[in-house]
């Protein structure tokens, strides 16, 4: 920028928009909050802020890390970065704007004022391209109006960019403070569209540095106080799940994807990119059938879908802190619900198919498909993108967080969930190694979620956890060891022996968390009751137990376990039966009978 800050400006050149940008991302990191608190549009999951930072975020590390290039290089690797990062419905439709940009300006190595106008023109309408079901009063209006006064004051002879830009910037302000009158959501809420604040706070943050020339630092800073109005709106009752990917291929149509995406019952779909790299953002009830379907355009890079009603459900979180675990917890369905308990999916692949554990393979889905496939299904932990979303959504929401994950000797999710924790918020973040898996882990998970709801703290919830952690049991009844060896859990000299000799061994969590064959049942009759016997050897006969029982395919045995266990032992608080995670039943195999318990302390009702 020129060192005197009042002098005009009549170009826009790779530099100079680079700074701009950066100043207006940090503008918008400032702002994150005050956008959550006043998202009600298209539903009021307070997330917009953060989906924003995390699309900004994208191109920000992009224009930080590229080499000194042209102008049409760095656009087209703004539009690159923006459809990578993108999140939400305002994060996908400000990468289509984004990607207009870069389309109508690949032929320019700088932008004086006409150019500027027509590359925002070309911006706004490929955001409106974007979206499905148009809807004026968000974020594409202030778009296009901010686009269409540039293109009124070049066309009446402004050549100085600075001059041309406050006037857009103010026309976004105005367009913005009508978002009530043409959506009577926002009208209700009291509130803006939150989409349309993020692209102004963006504007503001290149103004301020315009009219400064000083660079803002990217810093926490307090943010506005909150907005009232947006916590009074409903939970979503249909298309739940904000679902998303991004999809590779050559020549993708997007218009046909577009028309079979339309077909499906779902909202709120955008479609931005462009024929060789395009990013899906839907609300349904139905990701996995979302993800099919994309997966026939080109090859998935990404996909993710984040329960909307339960991100609603954390305007009326109970307590300071949210749970999260992973999918490889068995945990009762109803008890996830009650309790807010935040789960990131495990992955599952058949080959080059990627589905999220529990969620777009469900596990009837995973042993119909099990029975079918050639090839053996292997699992792989949640990358880092899907602990940050939860991460920064809860955070965002005044929580901290405490992670209760899968042992960290049988996978790596506890590793990348600790690792992101460090990279989003350490002070208020920690994940904690269950030394567990399965309903013993999920066990681990139920009570942290009642303690942390009636009041207890972060670390005392931990400090409980670790001083109690092998009270916590695991035993798991596997009759066929040979899913164990292909997916190399299991070393293929033990099945071969089990096999032989006729014996199913019972598979215990070991204090370092490693899952080791403590017993054998042995013959291939009344293998339940044997192992009800088990179990009931273990159990103390005056203490009172909470019990999950899950089971890979084998519901009968599951009930016919429970109702052995309940007549053997009374003094039981609850005992679940749940469908055990397909990621446990890719190394079990069908067929496997896993119990947890522990003995139950309810936690006290607490006020630290």
């Amino acid at each position: 920028m020129p060192t005197d800050v009042t002098q005009a400006i009549s170009h826009v050149d790779a530099a100079r928009l680079e700074q701009a940008l950066l100043a207006g991302i940090a503008n918008v990191f400032r702002q994150r909050d005050h956008i959550n608190a006043i998202n009600v549009f298209p539903v009021a999951d307070s997330d917009t802020g953060t989906n924003l930072v995390f699309t900004l975020a994208s191109v920000r590390r992009a224009l930080e890390n590229r080499p000194r290039g042209s102008l049409p290089d760095l656009l087209r690797g703004i539009a690159d970065a923006a459809l990578d990062g993108a999140r939400g419905n305002s994060g996908a439709i400000m990468a289509q704007y984004f990607q207009g940009l870069s389309e109508s300006g690949r032929d320019f190595e700088v932008l004086d004022g006409k150019r500027l106008a027509e590359v925002s023109t070309a911006g706004a309408r490929s955001a409106w391209s974007a979206m499905s079901e148009p809807v004026p009063g968000t974020l594409p209006t202030v778009l296009e109006d901010f686009a269409d006064e540039l293109t009124r004051v070049a066309r009446e002879g402004g050549d100085d960019i600075r001059e041309l830009f406050r006037r857009g910037l103010e026309r976004a302000r105005k367009s913005l403070a009508g978002t009530p009158d043409q959506l009577a959501a926002l009208r209700d809420a009291g509130v803006v569209d939150a989409g349309a604040q993020g692209f102004v706070d963006l504007l503001e943050g290149i103004w301020q540095y315009v009219r400064s020339g000083r660079m803002p630092r990217f810093a926490a800073e307090a943010a506005p106080p909150p907005s009232p109005g947006a916590s009074g709106q409903a939970a979503p009752e249909t298309h739940r799940f904000c679902t998303e990917c991004l999809i590779e291929g050559e020549r993708l149509d997007i218009a046909e994807l577009r028309e079979r995406l339309e077909a499906l019952d779902a909202s709120s779909l955008v479609v931005a990119g462009s024929e060789r790299r395009a990013r899906v953002h839907i609300h349904t009830d139905s990701p996995g059938a979302v993800f099919g379907l994309c997966g026939e355009f080109g090859e998935l890079k990404q996909q993710k879908a984040d329960d909307m009603t339960r991100q609603h459900g954390l305007m009326n979180h109970a307590g300071k802190v949210a749970i999260v675990t992973d999918s490889a917890a068995d945990l009762p369905a109803e008890e996830i619900e009650r309790l807010g308990i935040h789960v990131v999916s495990v992955r599952l692949n058949f080959g080059d198919e990627e589905f999220l554990d529990k969620l777009t393979m469900t596990p009837s889905q995973f042993y119909a498909r099990l029975a079918d496939s050639p090839v053996h299904p292997q699992t792989s932990q949640p990358p880092p993108a899907d602990f940050r979303r939860q991460y920064e959504l809860l955070t965002s929401h005044g929580l901290e967080v405490l992670g209760v994950q899968l042992s960290g000797a049988l996978s790596g999710t506890l590793q990348a969930a600790r690792q992101t924790a460090e990279r989003v918020d350490p002070e208020r973040i920690e994940v904690m190694d269950t030394r567990n898996a399965a309903c013993g882990q999920g066990l681990m998970v139920l009570w942290a979620a009642e303690a942390a709801a009636k009041g207890w703290g972060r670390s005392a919830i931990r400090d409980w956890l670790t001083e109690r952690r092998d009270s916590f049991k695991t035993f798991a009844l596997t009759r066929d060891l040979s899913w164990g060896v292909r997916g190399g859990r299991i070393k293929p000299w033990m099945e071969k022996l089990a096999r032989t000799l006729r014996l199913n061994p019972v598979l215990t969590a070991s204090p370092v968390g490693v899952l080791a064959a403590r017993g054998v049942i042995a013959g291939r009759k009344g293998t339940v009751d044997k192992f009800a016997r088990y179990l009931l050897r273990r159990m103390d006969a005056g203490a009172t137990y909470r019990v999950i029982i899950s089971h890979t395919n084998a519901e009968a045995d599951a009930k016919a376990l429970r109702k052995r266990l309940l007549a053997g032992h009374p003094q039981v608080d609850a005992c679940w039966v749940v469908e055990a995670s397909p990621a446990v039943g890719a190394h079990a195999g069908p067929g496997a009978l896993i119990a947890g318990m522990h003995v139950w302390q309810p936690p006290e009702q607490r006020h630290d």
